[in-house]
């Protein structure tokens, strides 16, 4: 049975470099989707027979850049995904880049980073 406290764990447990970890803690719990919106500051994970939870996420005091910028986006993840950022900097700098949220697609295998019209800004397949 999907829990926010296993959810709450996984995230303790896996951060940045540890993402394809997290993810398969994921898919492990049975979750099939993940949306992150740091503009709200509201997360979502969908569970394979339907449930959802919803927990408060970290909602960034950046404004959220109007227009996307590929170039830094591309960068900022690179440097969390080496270790280099917190997960509070990374929501941050790509709330600057034009990023308000992404979808992690468990069943696709990506994660998918929306700008402020819902346009995808990058996806990227996450290492399994």
């Amino acid at each position: 049975m999907l829990s926010l406290t296993k959810i709450q764990q996984a995230h303790q447990r896996y951060t940045g470099a540890d993402f394809p970890k997290l993810f398969k803690a994921f898919k492990d719990m049975g979750i099939i989707m993940n949306t992150v919106n740091i503009q709200q500051g509201i997360t979502v994970y969908i569970h394979e027979d339907g449930s959802e939870i919803s927990d408060k996420g970290i909602k960034v005091t950046t404004p959220i850049a109007q227009t996307a910028n590929l170039s830094l986006v591309k960068d900022i993840l690179q440097r969390h995904q080496a270790g280099e950022t917190s997960f509070p900097i990374f929501c941050n700098e790509i709330a600057q880049a034009g990023v308000y949220k992404w979808d992690i697609d468990i069943h696709a295998g990506t994660c998918t980073y929306m700008d402020m019209n819902n346009q995808v800004v990058i996806a990227e397949n996450i290492p399994q």
